[in-house]
């Protein structure tokens, strides 16, 4: 990810803090970092883009720090991962809520961040070191995908700074879906 790219998410983000999602329009943000638009138009041309770039500079932020946790159990490492990705975004808890706010206004817009989610989901996966090949690999990832947004959900609630209802359910899920993987013989 450039320094454009980041420094593009990074002031979306702080916009965020202060107005919705609604209100702010992609020129306003080109503006205020002082970038030419026509720089990084065939990457951020629009809002949905604005939105893909913010999950791609959430999984820059996870891919730098990544590397610290300890190699384990595929449960182990996956839950570790999720809970550094729901701490990047507990730092800009404000603005991912004011998105959250948006997609349950429009949720037809959530359709279009959802391959750049899956590409989140998938190098999640990878980071803890789960194949995601194949049909097993294909459920694995999709199986994912349904525990990461279920913890989301309770994130979006959970106002705790510890994130324990946050880590118990993502814990929960993880469980649930082990034991649902060990029974599927593909």
């Amino acid at each position: 990810m450039n320094k454009h790219l980041i420094r593009l998410a990074e002031t979306t983000l702080l916009m965020l803090e202060k107005r919705s999602w609604q209100s702010i329009k992609i020129d306003e943000v080109y503006n205020k970092i002082k970038i030419n638009k026509k720089n990084l138009q065939n990457k951020v041309g629009n809002k949905r883009d604005l939105l893909r770039n913010i999950n791609h500079y959430f999984d820059f932020k996870l891919r730098n720090i990544a590397d610290s946790i300890d190699q384990s159990t595929h449960k182990d490492m996956i839950f570790e991962i999720i809970m550094m990705r729901f701490d990047i975004l507990q730092i800009h808890r404000k603005s991912i809520i004011k998105i959250f706010e948006f997609f349950k206004i429009k949720p037809q817009e959530l359709v279009f961040l959802l391959p750049s989610l899956i590409e989140s989901i998938i190098s999640m996966a990878g980071l803890a070191k789960i194949p995601v090949v194949g049909i097993k690999g294909n459920l694995k990832v999709k199986g994912l995908l349904v525990i990461y947004f279920s913890s989301f959900l309770v994130w979006a609630k959970d106002n705790s700074e510890s994130l324990e209802k946050t880590m118990t359910s993502l814990d929960n899920h993880l469980d649930r879906a082990g034991k649902l993987l060990s029974i599927i013989k593909i």
